[in-house]
C-alpha cells in the first residue's frame, strides 16, 4: 500500500507594511470619536425600560406553592423554611435565590400566581461576602439594607 504525497504550494509572500498601514488606518478612524465607555460609579448607564435584574419577594403575598422553584431552569431558587405568621402560607416555606447562578430568565415572575416574586431595575448587587444566596428576608429588603 502506497501513500501519495500531496504537493503543497508555498503561500504568496505579502508585504508586511500593508498590515501595519491598515491597522494604523483603523486607529486613526477611531482616534477622534467620542469614547463609548462610561466612568461607571459616577455615571450611571441608561437602562432599557424593560431591563429587569434584582428579584424581590413580598413575604405576605407568598403562598409557598413552590412553582418558582419548579420553573427555575438551573435550580437557582430553593425553598426554605421560615417561621413567620402568614395565614396565606400554611407550609411556611419561601424561596431563596442564588444570584451567582440566576440567569434572570423571569420565569419565576411569570409563573407566580400571587405576584409575590418580581424583578426590578436594581442591578448593583455586589457583596463582600462569598455567598450570592439571598434568603427570603433579604429578598424582601431593599438592596442598600441587605447586609453586605
Amino acid at each position: 500500500m502506497t501513500i501519495g504525497i500531496k504537493e503543497v504550494e508555498e503561500p504568496r509572500r505579502r508585504v508586511p507594511l500593508v498590515g501595519v498601514i491598515s491597522g494604523m488606518a483603523t486607529v486613526g478612524k477611531h482616534l477622534f470619536q467620542k469614547p463609548v465607555t462610561l466612568k461607571y460609579p459616577e455615571e450611571k448607564p441608561d437602562l432599557p425600560e424593560r431591563f429587569r435584574f434584582r428579584i424581590y419577594l413580598k413575604l405576605d403575598d407568598c403562598v409557598g406553592c413552590t412553582l418558582c422553584e419548579q420553573v427555575c431552569p438551573n435550580g437557582s431558587i430553593k425553598m426554605q423554611n421560615v417561621h413567620r405568621e402568614n395565614p396565606r402560607n400554611k407550609r411556611m416555606i419561601y424561596p431563596d435565590v442564588n444570584f451567582g447562578t440566576c440567569t434572570v430568565c423571569r420565569n419565576c415572575e411569570e409563573i407566580c400566581p400571587t405576584d409575590a416574586i418580581y424583578l426590578t431595575h436594581v442591578f448593583e448587587t455586589s457583596r463582600t461576602r462569598n455567598n450570592f444566596t439571598y434568603s427570603p428576608e433579604e429578598l424582601a429588603m431593599d438592596e442598600d439594607k441587605v447586609k453586605k
